[in-house]
């Protein structure tokens, strides 16, 4: 009997916190409806998860463009979801990337997924607005002109051919999209941030594999889930990349490189209206 009364006990308890738990989403929900009459039309999905499998799964089977087509055509070109633990809006078509790229911060301002924030650091380029954000982008479009990319043609083409060489050497055949991914991150490292030593060009590549796949996850900081992971990634790239960047602002203060010598150089030479450098 005491077995079946406690058995019964459990049962009233789960029923009850069922319940309480469905409640609680159907309050939401109400509450939700008339707290945000101008919000776009569209589904938050599930609590907490919303619609982040459903897009997940969508990106690993390469069905991205059929997920965002759906929903377009059920609730227009911007509709409102609910990604990696974040209500978000999705605005598509050529209108909405005038609107979304001619407006002023005082009109729109973005805010990024918490991953994104976490990841990147809320003093990356995504995250920054104003003036502040409209100094470092025109300084790196400077650099980033095709009169100052085809300084590096000769350099990029010896890579490609290099790394072709070794490639073909080392593996009887070659996934492209891999391949493609490691030859640019190569790239970025040797021309736009002179990262040279292979060691640590290594170590960084398979952090920000890391890390960009936590990106896309739900944002729990629990030991073992990909978001975490992501945290100890960003860590260790942090760690590996200040030293550079310390030893890059002692070769700029003696002149041994210039602002043009890459875009690392480039970034750590940019005063605000003060004389003072952003970087410190």
């Amino acid at each position: 009997m005491k077995n079946m009364d406690e058995s019964c006990s459990v049962h009233k308890y789960f029923v009850l916190l069922t319940f309480t738990l469905c409640l609680a989403f159907l309050l939401s929900k109400c509450f939700s409806k008339s707290q945000t009459k101008n919000v776009p039309r569209g589904s938050l999905g599930y609590p907490i998860i919303g619609e982040t499998f459903s897009f997940l799964k969508a990106q690993r089977q390469d069905k991205g463009s059929e997920w965002l087509e759906e929903r377009v055509s059920k609730y227009g070109p911007v509709f409102k979801t609910s990604l990696m633990g974040s209500p978000t809006v999705f605005i598509t078509g050529q209108a909405g990337n005038k609107f979304l790229f001619g407006s002023s911060d005082d009109v729109l301002s973005a805010k990024k997924p918490l991953t994104l924030q976490k990841i990147f650091g809320r003093q990356s380029l995504p995250e920054l607005t104003g003036a502040r954000y409209r100094l470092i982008k025109g300084e790196m479009v400077k650099f980033l002109k095709p009169e100052c990319l085809q300084n590096y043609v000769k350099k990029m083409d010896e890579m490609v051919r290099e790394t072709l060489v070794r490639e073909f050497r080392e593996n009887e055949t070659i996934g492209v999209v891999a391949f493609m991914k490691k030859l640019s991150y190569d790239m970025a490292c040797n021309i736009l941030f002179d990262i040279k030593d292979s060691h640590t060009r290594e170590a960084l590549f398979e952090d920000f594999t890391i890390a960009f796949k936590a990106i896309h996850s739900l944002p729990i900081n629990f030991p073992g889930t990909s978001f975490w992971r992501g945290q100890k990634a960003r860590a260790r790239i942090v760690d590996r990349i200040l030293p550079i960047m310390n030893k890059r602002r002692e070769e700029l203060e003696k002149g041994v490189v210039s602002h043009t010598s890459d875009m690392l150089s480039c970034l750590l030479a940019i005063k605000d209206e003060n004389h003072e450098y952003l970087m410190i």
